[in-house]
């Protein structure tokens, strides 16, 4: 059996980076006995303290919008592989 050739399309023209921005939103409650001092500046310090420690974990029924950013690459920032194709960046 012949293996079918698969032709692949060699992407020219400019280059362009997009930036995908999801953004996760949850109001928590925190009560004045879980507070070591009754202020805002407490309140939030316990809550990032609690989302740091993994107490909060935001979740898709988080999830407030997205959006999406782009730029032109130029030539000395495009890297790849000398082919156009661009390397995925993990954030």
């Amino acid at each position: 059996m012949k293996k079918k050739q698969e032709r692949q399309i060699q992407p020219t023209g400019r280059a362009y980076q997009v930036t995908i921005t999801e953004t996760r939103r949850r109001t928590v409650t925190v009560h004045e006995s879980e507070l070591k001092a009754p202020t805002p500046d407490d309140a939030e310090q316990t809550v990032s303290d609690w989302w740091h420690n993994g107490q909060i974990i935001l979740v898709a029924e988080d999830f407030s919008g997205v959006e999406f950013e782009a730029r032109e690459v130029t030539e000395t920032e495009e890297g790849g592989d000398g082919n156009g194709r661009m390397e995925q960046v993990q954030y």
